[in-house]
């Protein structure tokens, strides 16, 4: 065998684990190994068991039952990963509903959607468009009630001979009111 499995620094027991961590793609477990690929292929067509074991991974690899078991276990940890998501997603809504907001307005806002996520359900988003709705309704009222300008300030400027020039005022016709 090259050298020796480079003098004991590569065992068939370290193969294995290589190609299995690899799921049998002999170029990741090479790089695994810090061998070429060409090495690794000369150690497995070497040894009668490496062969098996490889030999066994490619049929598993085919294998629609491990296929489906493979799929279930992905959706399994899914699920597991999303549930103790929820549960560190739900620990910072806590902290930013309870936190002191210091007069602003966005931090407001912010604890409020907290506080409204910790609600949940669906009527977080019915509370954000009563949100909305209650700020356009104000914004509409407030441009109805406003007061209009009717007329901007003249300019007057005295010039050192003692002249003065007037800028002309403009006023709001009725029309544009």
């Amino acid at each position: 065998m090259r050298r020796s499995m480079r003098a004991g620094l590569i065992s068939e027991e370290l193969i294995k684990t290589a190609l299995t961590e690899a799921k049998g793609d002999i170029f990741l477990a090479a790089s695994t190994l810090d061998c070429t690929a060409h090495e690794l292929d000369g150690y497995i067509r070497a040894s009668a068991e490496l062969q098996g074991f490889a030999a066994a991974i490619e049929k598993v690899k085919v294998d629609p039952s491990y296929s489906r078991m493979s799929s279930e276990q992905f959706d399994a940890r899914v699920s597991d990963l999303t549930r103790a998501y929820k549960v560190v997603g739900l620990e910072e809504l806590h902290g930013l509903a309870t936190m002191d907001h210091k007069d602003s307005a966005a931090m407001a806002k912010v604890k409020l959607q907290a506080a409204i996520a910790l609600r949940g359900g669906e009527q977080r988003a019915v509370g954000d468009r009563e949100i909305e709705h209650a700020l356009s309704e104000l914004n509409q009222l407030y441009h109805a009630n406003a007061p209009r300008i009717k007329e901007i300030r003249q300019t007057v400027v005295k010039l050192e001979d003692g002249r003065e020039a007037t800028q002309r005022v403009i006023e709001l016709q009725q029309d544009q009111q």
